[in-house]
């Protein structure tokens, strides 16, 4: 389920620059409709990030999937840009709440004594649900005439059968006190894994920053300043990211997770400078190269991050943790996708995407030092 939500997520990236030619609506709009849904995901986070430490994870879950399975079907019926935003929101509603809890599902189901298959699965499912999800709207778009329809029949009906589905699962977390007291919007971190957390914020905000640009800018920058035309081509480049993020999990389960985290980000840093130049000279082959070169340390950055800090929190403390991380993540993907909008009507998409990019590999160099001079201290105290 969770990698549904995030291949749902995913689907309206390839089709925002065929709409933008059909809809004739203005190119800022391009991003905003991207960070709506980030921006929609922190409320649905800050409000109800915790709430299944309270009443189950079930519960949210089954209301997470009825208000996804709402947004798919705005999505099927509209018409115009204003209403696929209002979509757009509301399925950030949906993944906000229902991101934390599953989350934290997966970590009760993997159990204490397996850590990292909570990191692999928390992280493997959303990096290979962007990548499938881009991809599959990106063929539709290329190979039907109406895509759209097609996109977000196929995922309602999904979503249908997971509702079913959920409803079959067994509960996995008790039922606690303070239900209402925890829908104040808060961030809260156990006190336990509060110094590992500090710790993972830049690489997760590296992380999801560069997920963001993928999102949000790559599919126009593809058409614009790379000449590819095709919705399929695009959407392979987009799930790049991703797809080898997903791969690069898989393959570096034996790493520690702070070697991990700071291997990931440099990885990061590495293929946006790849990017940068790529944009400058209008080379294809580089710009493929930075995809795959980020994607990797995408995937190792993320599992890193979210193994650095889990080990530290209690089943019962395992929702609000996942809320916190996933705050910090969809700050990063959301607000510098914003800020990347506003620019390219005054500056050209060409520096907007370079002063994107830039931002990222800033981002990922202090992550890297932040780890680094983690690991120097410890050393030293021991």
């Amino acid at each position: 389920m969770l990698f549904v939500f995030f291949a749902a997520a995913a689907a309206p990236s390839p089709l925002l620059p065929l709409l933008l030619e059909r809809w004739r609506f203005a190119p800022w709009l391009l991003t905003f409709a991207f960070a709506v849904y980030a921006l929609a995901i922190l409320v649905a986070l800050l409000v109800v990030g915790r709430i299944s430490d309270h009443i189950g994870r079930r519960p949210v879950i089954i209301v997470a999937v009825a208000t996804e399975l709402l947004s798919m079907l705005m999505f099927l019926v509209a018409g115009d840009i204003w209403v696929f935003v209002a979509a757009r929101t509301l399925q950030g509603l949906a993944t906000g709440a229902a991101t934390g809890a599953l989350s934290a599902a997966i970590a009760d189901a993997a159990g204490e004594r397996r850590p990292r298959l909570t990191s692999t699965l928390s992280s493997v499912a959303p990096l290979a649900g962007l990548a499938v999800g881009a991809v599959f709207a990106g063929a539709v778009a290329e190979f039907v005439a109406e895509p759209k329809p097609v996109i977000f029949a196929v995922f309602s009906a999904i979503l249908v059968i997971a509702l079913v589905a959920v409803t079959f699962v067994r509960e996995s977390s008790s039922r606690r006190p303070g239900a209402i007291r925890s829908l104040i919007p808060r961030v809260a971190v156990p006190r336990a894994a509060k110094p590992a957390f500090l710790k993972a914020i830049p690489i997760a905000a590296a992380v999801w920053t560069a997920g963001g640009f993928y999102l949000s800018v790559v599919g126009e920058g593809a058409r614009e300043l790379f000449g590819i035309t095709d919705e399929l081509t695009t959407s392979v480049l987009i799930a790049g990211l991703s797809a080898t993020g997903a791969i690069a999990v898989a393959a570096s389960q034996k790493l520690l997770a702070r070697t991990g985290a700071s291997l990931g980000v440099l990885l990061i840093a590495l293929g946006m400078l790849g990017n940068i130049l790529a944009v400058q000279i209008a080379a294809t082959p580089l710009l493929i190269a930075g995809t795959v070169v980020s994607g990797a340390g995408f995937g190792m950055a993320f599992a890193g991050a979210v193994g650095l800090v889990i080990p530290h929190a209690r089943a019962h403390e395992r929702g609000e943790l996942f809320s916190a991380i996933y705050v910090v993540n969809y700050l990063a993907f959301g607000v510098p996708a914003i800020a990347a909008g506003l620019l390219i009507e005054p500056l050209g998409l060409a520096t907007a995407v370079t002063l994107y990019a830039v931002l990222i590999v800033a981002v990922a160099v202090i992550g890297v030092f932040a780890q680094t001079t983690s690991a120097a201290r410890t050393k030293r105290n021991r």
